[in-house]
């Protein structure tokens, strides 16, 4: 049995024990997969790619030792996408680029695992996908999600001056715990970067009552402000105080930590903007944690839209950049780099 065969026969298994959604025709084993929209729904679409030695270690030990995880993200990734869309998932396409050393039975098993126990608990079908073979891992998911026709996509061009800015749970635990992954907190966040939860329930939600701009937080959250800032032409006001922090990260050394809650991504969370008069959402299934951590404001130029950090009710600045140097390093995940 080559490579092939076996996954097939894995993903074939294994996707016996998902039955398909009713509205899902077709799935895996043909040209395409085949979906009837439900009567009165919009489809939204995105994908991510995942490579080894940029998203996830190049050291072939540590990729053996976390298949689950690398197929649990490769699904969350992209679910949080849809969820900062406003929509709900509904199935998923798989491309897997698989090196010759991890097309064996025990990885892929723990590999397929991860993938479908993600699928599980996010209410997503794995409908189809393609495999090749390739010096590195890479693995391309495309995701689907559905919203109702009277419910408005939530963009990241619609924030508005004197919106409320606010995020969900806490921010910089992945980045910790990618840096430090033998520290006592490295090791107690370890789950936040390799199983991270989308927010389905709350982009859901934040859609319904009128959130007027959203964003997954997947580099960094400074970063990541700034595309809501330049699309929807507004400035903001942050409050390095506000940011929600898990008791490992507390911990930490403050400038340490600021710069993991505000440049190191992989957090997976939601930024959010409301009209000040609208509070947040309570989500009691997910006991989900939402904090308001600034204000959209105006702003005159174009080098403008961007976040402006305070802390202790001063603006942290070049010539000002508080107790702690942060402002040389405030940029987030670099795709492109080298």
């Amino acid at each position: 049995m080559n490579e092939f065969e076996l996954i097939e026969r894995i993903f074939t298994q294994m996707q016996a024990a998902h039955s398909l959604a009713d509205d899902v025709e077709k799935g895996i084993g043909d040209d395409a997969s085949v979906m009837a929209l439900p009567a009165g729904t919009r489809l939204v679409s995105c994908i991510d790619t995942l490579v080894q030695g940029r998203h996830f270690s190049a050291d072939w030990d540590e990729i053996n030792k976390l298949a689950f995880q690398i197929g649990y993200k490769a699904v969350a990734v992209n679910v949080s996408d849809i969820a900062a869309m406003g929509a709900t998932p509904h199935s998923i396409l798989l491309a897997l680029a698989l090196p010759e050393r991890l097309a064996t039975e025990t990885w892929l098993i723990n590999f397929a695992k991860g993938l479908f126990h993600a699928c599980k608990l996010f209410d997503v079908t794995l409908i189809g996908g393609d495999t090749t073979r390739s010096e590195n891992l890479v693995l391309s998911v495309s995701a689907q999600g559905l919203l109702a026709a009277s419910t408005p996509a939530v963009y990241r061009s619609g924030a508005q001056v004197g919106d409320k800015v606010y995020v969900s749970g806490t921010l910089g635990d992945a980045a910790y715990a990618l840096q430090h992954p033998n520290s006592r907190q490295g090791l107690e966040l370890a789950h936040r970067l390799h199983t991270p939860t989308p927010r389905i329930a709350l982009g859901s939600a934040l859609a319904q009552i009128g959130a007027t701009a959203m964003i997954d937080i997947s580099d960094g959250l400074y970063q990541d402000l700034g595309h809501i800032c330049k699309q929807s032409a507004v400035g903001m006001r942050i409050d390095l105080e506000q940011l929600p922090a898990s008791q490992p990260l507390a911990s930490v050394d403050l400038a340490e930590r600021l710069l993991c809650q505000l440049t190191g991504g992989d957090d997976y969370e939601l930024a959010f903007t409301l009209p000040a008069h609208i509070e947040p959402p309570t989500i009691n299934s997910s006991n989900t944690q939402v904090t308001c951590i600034g204000e959209v404001i105006a702003v005159n130029e174009a080098d403008s839209l961007r976040p402006e950090l305070l802390y202790q009710g001063q603006p942290v600045t070049p010539t000002h950049p508080t107790p702690f140097a942060i402002w040389p390093t405030l940029t987030g995940y670099q795709h492109f780099a080298g």
